[in-house]
């Protein structure tokens, strides 16, 4: 189980939640226990074509007990479609997981990036 440190925004009553990984980009959150309410997120490392910079504020990278890099990983929420490499991407609000202390939190990117959306058609090898 992991704790939200920071609200997964329109789900911000949920404390706590359950990652079930599909394969090493792709992953489904869990925001019940009934497990009908889920949210799916890909990796940043997808992304090949792409390189995503942007900051992270300290009383965040606090919140999350992040100290460096590797304490981490970066994911993105994905809107499903048919077929699968039209389905929505949102570039604007990553989900950051810290494994080690179970923690999870989605984090609305302050600084200007090149696009808000993509889909995965748009951005893999």
């Amino acid at each position: 189980m992991y704790k939200i440190e920071l609200p997964l925004l329109g789900f911000e009553d949920i404390k706590e939640l359950e990652i079930k990984s599909l394969d090493e980009n792709f992953l489904t959150i869990e925001l019940n226990n009934n497990k009908n309410l889920n949210i799916n997120l890909v990796n940043i490392d997808y992304f090949k074509k792409d390189t995503f910079n942007f900051d992270i504020s300290d009383d965040i990278l606090e919140r999350m007990q992040i100290k460096n890099r590797d304490d981490f990983k970066i994911f993105f929420t994905v809107v499903m479609q048919k077929p699968i490499e039209d389905s929505i991407v949102n570039l604007a609000a990553p989900i950051l997981i810290n494994e080690k202390e179970k923690l999870i939190g989605q984090y609305v990117i302050k600084n200007r990036i090149p696009k808000l959306l993509t889909t995965l058609n748009q951005n893999s090898i």
